[in-house]
Formats: C-alpha cells, structure tokens, sequence
C-alpha cells in the first residue's frame, strides 16, 4: 500500500505527462474493445442463426445447369414453382413445413395523406410466420384464407409501426398501397412483428412489410396470370435438413424438365459468405489494433525509462537506505500498472459511449448495413487484461534498468 501511495504521488508531480500516457492507453484499449465487440457480437449471432435455422432450413429452386470450361455451373433459376407444392412438400417425411415469400423491394404506402417510401416488402404464404419463429408483438399473423382470397391485409414491422403512429397502436389502421398507376389500394394492419435477426437476411429477406401471397398483384396490369415462383424454403425436423432437401426433390421431380434440376441452397452457406466477409474486415481491423495496443505499450516504457533516469539519485537514495531490488521493481511496476488501469477504464467508458455507433458504422460500410450492437463484456474484459499485461510486459526493462543501478553511482550520477 506504501508502495502504491509514493507511485501516486510520483505520478502528480508530472501530471501532463502521466495524462498523455494514460490517454494513450486509454486509445489502445477503446480500439481494441470496438473491434472485439464487432467480433465477438457478430460470431454470437451467427452461432444462433446457426443453431436455430442452420440445420433445418433450406430453399428450394428449379435450376438450370450448363457447362464451363467442362464444369457443370448453374446458369439460371428459373420461375416454375406453383403454390400448390406446398400442399405436396407438406407430404414429406422430414419436411414440417414450407412456405413461398417473394421479394417486392421497396414500396410507396400513403398515411393520412402522407406519402412514405418503405424499403423491403414482401408477400408470403400463411406458413412464413411459423416456419422462421416471427415474434407478434401485436395482433395475429394472415391466415391461408386470406392467401386464397387475397385480403388486404398487412403487418408492419414494430419500426415502421413505431414511426407511423408514434404512442398509439397500429392495429386495425389503414395504409393505402400506391399502385403502378398511381391508385390507392387500402390494406388494413392486422400485426406488428419484431424483426428477424439481420443476419439471417441473406438468406430471408428482412421485410418491413408483409402481405399475403399475391394480395398485392391486383394492382398490376397483368394480373391475370397463374403464378409462377422462383423459390419456396422449407423446414425440416432439427438436423434433418439434408433428409428433407432429398424429400423435396422427388416430390418436386416433375417441375425439373428437361435440362432443369432441383436445387437447394442452406443457411450455412450464405453464412460462410459473412465469415468470409468477416475474416477479412478482422485481418484489417486487427492490424489496426495491434499497432494501437503497440503504440500504448510503447509510450508506457517510454514514460518508465524517462522516469527512471530523471529519478537515478532518488533510487540510488532508496538502495543506499536498504529498499531491495525487488521493492525498486515493484514500484516501477506499480506506476505502470497505475497507468495501464485508469487507461483500462477510460477506454473501457469511451467504448461504452461509442461502441454501438462505430459498429454500426464500419458494418455498414464494410460489410452489412443492418447489423447494431454494443460493447460486449467479454471483449472490454480481454482489452483490459491485454493492456495490463503489456504494461506490465513493456515496464520490466525500465524496472530492471532501475533496479541494477548501484546506489554510489546512482547518487553520484543524480
């Protein structure tokens, strides 16, 4: 304890120089704690992506192959899936349910006579709901008789009901869908829903909007058509995904004519792509790191070197009064461990503060747009841990310089 009250007031003699070090500390391990929290926030949630979709979620496309260079590559898919192979993939073994969802990008929706653009609406069968676990924070999912009907009906998502009636519920409001002729076609909210993950959108679209099958096809000139799909995803007993896609298949064997093949593609997949993307963005970012965790130990030991010449008579004194070696290097590193943790802190409290809005930032530019997060725990614990450490590590040489000084020609140098 005397040890670390003399480090304290060593260390108010020379407060500018004790603060640029600290901060320089500080700088090494906010970066660190960012960039671990990146790391760890978005391996987290794709090991629960993992878990929860990975081995039991497929989509099923009829595809066309062709030749390249003498490789047998996937030119096409094409649309010819019908809604009624629901109905039939449902027969299969593994297969516990199957749903269609099609893509209709972004939308104009008018309120109170206010026009918004909404990004990502989709139309899906009744099955969508269940099949990827959607949570209903309000109201209830359509029903497969709206899906034969085509009611107009609509659930938003929580944030684009949050922003349309702000403190109210959106239950049972209307919006009015503007068509390709700029007519108003009113769909009433039947449901809010949370969102899906933001990572799983690769795979399934993040939709702000969804409607039943076909519900808005009414509004097109060509209408009148049988629809025809491009995709239809089911799920498979957990573990079974393989077993199920097999299923699909065969059930699904007189839709491949010709030169036209089943064909399924795994979440697991698309989400080798996003720790390809990862592994890249780490090897960057972590470079990056480095050279700030680098940097900080390397002001630490210049600092204690410094410190250590300016105060040869004073350890010369201390030797000659009889402190040992060991009481002259634990003070050293006293100093360097007092610098290490209040560094430690702020960085932590810098991280805290701006962890979620740089995340959100460098997915975005770097790599994906709608993926938030925060400063994860484990990842300020390891940035602190390494900054003592090389604090401690980058401290022994100046504590080691101090302690071999002989204490006649550290007092006659002082």
């Amino acid at each position: 304890m005397e040890t670390l009250k003399f480090t304290f007031r060593i260390i108010k003699k020379r407060p500018l120089r004790s603060l640029l070090t600290v901060l320089q500390v500080a700088l090494g391990v906010w970066i660190v704690a960012v960039i671990l929290s990146l790391n760890f926030g978005f391996a987290g949630r794709l090991a629960d992506i993992n878990e929860n979709f990975g081995k039991s979620l497929a989509r099923i496309n009829i595809s066309k192959y062709g030749e390249y260079q003498g490789v047998r590559v996937m030119v096409d898919v094409t649309n010819n899936l019908r809604y009624g192979d629901l109905a039939r993939l449902r027969e299969g073994r593994y297969i516990e349910d199957a749903f269609i969802m099609e893509d209709l990008w972004s939308q104009t929706i008018v309120v109170d006579n206010v026009a918004y653009t909404v990004m990502s609406a989709v139309e899906a069968s009744a099955e969508y709901a269940e099949a990827l676990g959607l949570q209903l924070l309000e109201g209830q999912f359509f029903t497969e008789a709206d899906v034969e009907q085509k009611n107009r009906v609509v659930l938003l998502s929580e944030p684009v009901a949050r922003q349309l009636w702000p403190n109210q519920s959106a239950l049972g409001k209307t919006i009015n869908l503007v068509g390709f002729d700029e007519t108003r076609t009113p769909f009433q909210v039947i449901g809010v829903f949370k969102s899906l993950p933001a990572l799983l959108d690769l795979f399934v679209t993040q939709a702000n909007l969804i409607y039943p099958l076909e519900s808005t096809r009414v509004l097109s000139p060509d209408a009148d058509y049988e629809p025809v799909y491009r995709n239809i995803y089911i799920k498979a007993a957990q573990g079974r995904i393989y077993e199920a896609v097999e299923e699909a298949s065969v059930l699904l064997a007189d839709r491949a004519v010709e030169d036209l093949t089943v064909n399924a593609q795994y979440v697991q997949e698309s989400n080798s792509y996003l720790l390809d993307q990862m592994d890249m963005m780490n090897f960057i970012l972590g470079a990056f790191a480095f050279i700030a965790v680098l940097v900080s130990a390397i002001g630490i030991l210049s600092i204690m070197l410094v410190s250590v010449v300016e105060r040869t008579r004073e350890v010369g004194l201390r030797q000659a009064l009889g402190a040992s070696k060991a009481s002259i290097v634990a003070q050293i590193l006293n100093e360097s461990l007092v610098f290490s943790l209040t560094g430690s802190v702020l960085g932590v409290i810098a991280a805290y503060l701006t962890s979620s809005s740089l995340i959100g930032t460098l997915m975005q530019e770097g790599l994906y747009a709608q993926f938030d997060g925060g400063i994860e725990p484990s990842a300020a614990l390891v940035a602190v841990v390494v900054a003592v450490a090389m604090g401690q590590l980058f401290g022994l040489y100046p504590a080691w310089q101090a302690a071999r000084m002989a204490p006649v020609e550290a007092l006659r140098e002082g």
